[in-house]
């Protein structure tokens, strides 16, 4: 009888751990197509009791990154784990999203980024643990990762930019956490009007590099020449800090839009002045002094030297040009007279040759074919 006992024991205590296992497989297998026990267990057959389990090895991945298409995440965010002072943050992930495409793409906030599921930021970043300034707090981890762009990008972190306060709360500074950067603001880094290299070539080794010229006459954006550059560039705490670019990462970054140029289009023995349209060989007259470049130059592709032809941008015509514009209002006689008449081979810039039609050597200075007239300054 007792045999009888313990057999059915035995069946009843096989078939629920039998079962057991088969659930938590059955658990496993709806989180994860292929299913590999020795990634996480040491031995064949873990049970609740005795899962047999390796040591986590989330902190060996923590810069583990893959690609991720935009479409996996959503549109926005609601951050609602640590509403205290303030209420939740809704976070525009698309956005900012698009934003890291011109940095490192997710794994500009995602350091942990493996295929398939990102884990949330509060998996690995709980409660301030001042003996690993590499894992912050959830908070620490938050102000990180916001901050530094925001303050490189709108140099604005005040609090409400992305807080709001709840009703009826006095917003008190919390206790002290060392792995939180809130007060602790980077010294300002003031943008150069001008810098001066000198480099090794012999024939022109002073360069000079006119930061505001390339911004506002060139329509350049910080990320043009500064790209994959962040706080880590400066501070990681595997590498020494190195503020400075080598002179042939410089050289890579300038080559972009000078490849074409001579050597002494920058190199020179001296500090060279800075960008005039007339060092082109075309001083701008009144009528254009004022204008954008892109006005001129087309919007979205590399300045370039352009036909100094007034055709080239104006289709005028005997009909439609008004020649009283440039201070001269023609009579009668040469308002019907094609421009190429008086200026020859359409160079507008050059003195007008009137050898065509007179042989008396006159000039339009001494002999206008018109009256001068005053016009508007610009």
């Amino acid at each position: 009888m007792n045999k009888f006992k313990l057999l059915i024991f035995s069946m009843m205590t096989y078939g629920a751990l039998t079962f057991a296992a088969a659930d938590s497989q059955d658990n496993h297998l709806s989180k994860t197509e292929k299913l590999d026990c020795s990634q996480c267990h040491t031995c064949d057959q873990p049970t609740a009791t005795d899962p047999c389990l390796k040591p986590c090895p989330t902190s060996s991945w923590a810069q583990q990154t893959s690609k991720h298409s935009l479409i996996e995440a959503p549109d926005s965010m609601l951050l609602d784990k640590l509403v205290n002072e303030y209420s939740a943050v809704h976070f525009n992930h698309r956005v900012h999203a698009d934003m890291s495409d011109m940095g490192k793409g997710c794994e500009t906030c995602h350091h942990f980024s493996p295929r398939g599921h990102i884990p949330p930021c509060s998996e690995c970043h709980g409660q301030a643990n001042s003996s690993n300034l590499g894992q912050p707090s959830l908070k620490g981890a938050y102000h990180r990762q916001c901050l530094s762009c925001h303050r490189e990008w709108s140099h604005d972190t005040q609090c409400f930019v992305c807080h709001y306060p709840m009703d009826g709360k006095v917003v008190q500074n919390t206790n002290h956490d060392p792995t939180d950067i809130m007060g602790k603001s980077h010294p300002i880094i003031t943008v150069p009007s001008k810098k001066i290299y000198y480099t090794p070539y012999k024939a022109g080794p002073t360069v000079t590099f006119y930061h505001q010229e390339h911004i506002d006459l060139f329509g350049l954006r910080c990320v043009n020449c500064h790209s994959q550059e962040n706080c880590s560039y400066c501070h990681d705490i595997d590498k020494p800090a190195r503020p400075a670019k080598s002179q042939e990462e410089v050289h890579a970054v300038c080559s972009g839009c000078h490849k074409t140029d001579a050597c002494r289009k920058c190199h020179g023995t001296r500090e060279k002045a800075a960008f005039t349209h007339a060092s082109t060989g075309w001083p701008l007259n009144r009528y254009h002094v004022d204008l954008a470049c892109r006005a001129c130059h087309p919007t979205g592709k590399q300045i370039a030297k352009l036909s100094n032809e007034c055709t080239a941008c104006h289709k005028w015509n005997n009909e439609t040009f008004q020649h009283a514009v440039t201070g001269l209002q023609l009579d009668d006689t040469h308002a019907e007279m094609d421009c190429v008449d008086c200026h020859a081979g359409n160079k507008y810039g050059a003195v007008p040759d009137c050898s065509s039609c007179h042989d008396d050597n006159r000039s339009h200075k001494a002999n206008p074919p018109g009256k001068y007239i005053k016009v508007a300054s610009r």
